[in-house]
């Protein structure tokens, strides 16, 4: 009985093993996943909903802090830094996530964000601009948007 007994024990242990890979956390390197209508923004605890304004920040250990509006991001990182921490933005047009250092920032009151930063990303430096000069404004890039941009203190 005791082999049969060590035999369960092996298989659960190996169950158990690749449950714990498989759901492990992919760190940094991945964008966080975000239950739409159900996670909440780290800065304003509003419910994220649009998926082109939503952003992140990931530790290496996988722990994301998740952001409704691109411009909350922004102002996270100019108080906290990043710490390690990469970040991750929605491309604007494309609803796609990209490399938050990569991409192009437009900054303008005309565009309607969840918290009202009117900041938005672009993966492309080409719609960045061609954005922007329809909004009457440039685009910036990752190190621009820290140094140039302020939240609204009302919003802060």
């Amino acid at each position: 009985m005791k082999p049969a007994l060590d035999r369960r024990m092996f298989v659960l242990s190996l169950a158990a093993l690749a449950l714990s890979a498989c759901g492990g956390s992919a760190g940094a390197a991945e964008p966080p996943k975000i239950a739409y209508g159900k996670d909440a923004c780290a800065r304003c605890r509003m419910i994220i909903s649009e998926e082109r304004q939503a952003a992140g920040v990931v530790a290496e250990d996988g722990t994301k802090t998740l952001f409704d509006d691109t411009g909350e991001l922004v102002a996270t990182v100019q108080t906290e830094g990043l710490n390690g921490r990469r970040i991750w933005v929605h491309d604007y047009q494309a609803q796609a996530w990209t490399d938050g250092t990569k991409a192009f920032y437009v900054a303008a009151a005309a565009v309607m964000t969840p918290m009202g930063t009117g900041v938005v990303a672009f993966k492309e430096r080409a719609a960045a601009d061609e954005f922007a000069a329809t909004h009457g404004t440039t685009a910036m890039s990752w190190q621009e948007v820290l140094q140039n941009w302020q939240i609204d203190k009302r919003m802060s």
